[in-house]
């Protein structure tokens, strides 16, 4: 009697969690495909084994758990992951993404769960300041809230897009940019990742990070919500966050 119950138990289990998966729109099945450039920490960055790791992808392995989905990343570049869940490829982008007006017009964000400024990361001794920075070359990552900064404040003269934020900081490195402009805690990451290197604030505007959904997937996105208020609420996000800052 007790294996047969045991059984019954595990089965209802199963049907319970395949219930909760089949309710949501998803681009597969029981997935929750997320496009992501993986060259982020300690947002998002990949280990030796090619896994992405990080403060979002730790996000998403519980909020998926609790949601009945397997989630599953894109690795892309930046600029293709924003339009990766308009195209229907990606279910949303998870990518340390900053909630602006414009970016409204082609996706649906959650909450936000995080707020960032801008920083500006160079050589140790370059003496670099936010007030000589608009004669140096600044390195970007393409389609970011950083690019964006420093075209409309230096120029475009001033500025050099690249697809990855690890091409940037090697650009940096070898001597092609002065500076790279960045969300102040990726740049910490990488400062402490590559000798030689120091960062500054820029005082600019704080950013909220959130995840954008394709349009159309309310319920879903409402899921999301309660699940992200929830680790906030009990202080779970701040501990990830603190975990990939120690």
């Amino acid at each position: 009697m007790k294996k047969i119950l045991a059984i019954a138990l595990a089965l209802c289990l199963v049907l319970g969690l395949t219930a909760a998966s089949a309710e949501f729109k998803t681009v597969e099945a029981g997935k929750f495909i997320y496009s992501t450039s993986p060259d982020f920490p300690p947002f998002e960055s990949t280990d030796d084994a090619g896994t992405v790791i990080g403060i979002e992808p730790d996000i998403l392995a519980i909020i998926c758990e609790n949601l009945g989905l397997t989630p599953e990343p894109y690795a892309i570049d930046f600029d293709s992951a924003l339009v990766a869940p308009s195209n229907g490829k990606a279910d949303a982008v998870v990518s340390g993404v900053t909630v602006k007006e414009e970016r409204k017009a082609m996706m649906d964000f959650t909450i936000p769960y995080v707020t960032i400024v801008q920083g500006v990361v160079f050589k140790s001794g370059a003496g670099i300041t936010m007030d000589n920075i608009a004669e140096k070359n600044i390195g970007v990552q393409s389609g970011t809230t950083g690019q964006l900064e420093a075209v409309d404040r230096y120029g475009e003269d001033h500025v050099v897009a690249y697809d990855k934020y690890s091409i940037a900081f090697q650009a940096l490195q070898n001597g092609q940019v002065d500076c790279i402009m960045v969300d102040d805690m990726v740049g910490k990451a990488y400062v402490k990742q590559i000798p030689g290197l120091e960062m500054i604030s820029t005082g600019f505007d704080p950013e909220e990070f959130a995840f954008g959904f394709g349009k159309g997937n309310e319920e879903l996105l409402n899921a999301f919500n309660e699940q992200l208020q929830k680790l906030i609420d009990d202080g779970t996000i701040e501990g990830i966050i603190l975990k990939w800052n120690e």
